[in-house]
């Protein structure tokens, strides 16, 4: 690149992705032009789209609060409006942050985006499937207790646990360290504790209902005890989260550590489901939920985030290929990517063409939203080995030939 076209590229866009790449590598695959491969192999999907990057997280960083999400949303979809332009929105982006049922404020803001304007969202299902990070209990009312056991890995500094259940299920919950001592809570809604338990610090909040959900949530946080000058870590080993029942009436439970990009990959459950395992915002309402397989052997990635949701509804819509794939890198060249947020921009360009197609080249004004999200999934094939649609391919694999109306 001529000194001239970076200053001019500046003088446009003053911000530079400086950090992991994440974003460069997206949206070459969604839009790249492919300009410095040979023969432009390495291009995105709708190669002369316009593209608007809305940059998160402070300088220097990479993770973004979800707040910063909802106003980049609004500022994409509004700068559409006033260019009269349809837009297909990507979001490689998610945590394990909620109950999973789409119900929280920012899924349904998401999902409300759909009766704002020509557009659609397609999101990450996100790389759980195998991080063994979400555990699931069904309760009874016949007295028996149920023990979920974490690993914690040696050097962790912060580990973070949600278990949510219904509101109108009540049961003890007690936490038991890798040295045997013994945590008995006292669950009162919208307490905070801290205790010292197996020599590290444990902060305990307990959730309620909200305006968007009749799921009651128990945050649990291990730090490092602040007692002694020694104590950088929490405690390693197998801890223990026991469930007695007191009166149980619907007795689904569902707990979840952080993503993989947040703890290590030896800290998880010991008898974890890897279903349930998409990260949020993919379980929002109205939107493309996309998971990663691999091209080349047509099978699937065994990260990618996999369905249902926790109130039943099917996810994910479809998958991409998500292995090993070249894209832009940062201040020029190419690099090899993997991960459900390289699949989301591969269906986000298939979109974008389709929208250009009805949209702007007049062919359907309304080609967009649920009715485009319709055309993609009659379009997918089954991979090898599928027998219908699933919690892992959802309605299959991505195909932009067979998803366009006229075929």
């Amino acid at each position: 690149m001529a000194q001239s076209d970076r200053v001019e590229r500046l003088r446009i866009v003053p911000v530079t992705d400086r950090s992991s790449g994440h974003g460069t590598a997206v949206t070459g695959v969604a839009a790249g032009n492919g300009a410095s491969s040979p023969g432009r192999r390495y291009r995105g999907v709708a190669i002369e789209s316009s593209i608007i990057v809305v940059k998160l997280g402070k300088r220097g960083s990479s993770f973004a609060l979800t707040t910063e999400i909802i106003e980049a949303i609004d500022y994409t979809v509004r700068k559409a409006i006033l260019l009269n332009m349809p837009v297909a929105l990507n979001l490689s982006f998610g945590n394990n942050d909620g109950p999973h049922d789409g119900n929280s404020l920012f899924e349904n803001y998401i999902a409300d985006i759909k009766g704002v304007w020509k557009n659609v969202v397609v999101v990450a299902s996100g790389n759980e499937g195998d991080a063994r990070h979400h555990a699931f209990v069904q309760m009874e009312n016949d007295g028996n207790t149920q023990s979920v056991a974490i690993a914690i890995a040696e050097n962790e500094r912060n580990v973070q646990l949600q278990l949510w259940k219904h509101y109108q299920d009540e049961f003890k919950v007690n936490i038991v360290a890798p040295d045997g001592s013994k945590l008995f809570l006292n669950i009162q809604q919208g307490k905070a504790e801290t205790y010292l338990l197996g020599n590290s610090r444990l902060n305990i909040f307990y959730g309620e209902p909200s305006p968007y959900t009749i799921s009651q949530g128990i945050f649990i946080q291990w730090l490092p005890s602040s007692r002694g000058t020694n104590i950088s870590y929490i405690m390693s080993g197998v801890w223990y989260i026991i469930l007695e029942p007191i009166d149980i009436r619907y007795g689904e439970v569902n707990m979840w550590l952080p993503t993989i990009e947040v703890v290590g990959l030896s800290t998880g459950f010991l008898n974890p489901s890897s279903y349930t395992t998409l990260t949020i915002p993919a379980a929002a309402r109205n939107i493309i939920t996309v998971g990663a397989y691999n091209a080349l052997t047509d099978s699937m990635a065994s990260f990618s985030g996999r369905g249902n949701t926790t109130d039943g509804r099917f996810m994910p819509t479809i998958v991409a290929p998500g292995i090993d794939i070249m894209s832009a890198a940062p201040g020029g060249g190419y690099s090899s990517n993997t991960g459900t947020s390289i699949a989301a921009p591969f269906v986000t360009g298939s979109a974008a063409l389709m929208m250009e197609w009805g949209i702007v080249m007049e062919n359907d004004p309304y080609l967009y939203g649920d009715k485009l999200k319709a055309y993609l999934i009659k379009g997918a094939r089954w991979l090898p080995g599928q027998q219908g649609v699933d919690r892992q391919a959802g309605w299959g694999a991505l195909c932009l030939r067979d998803s366009f109306p006229w075929t």
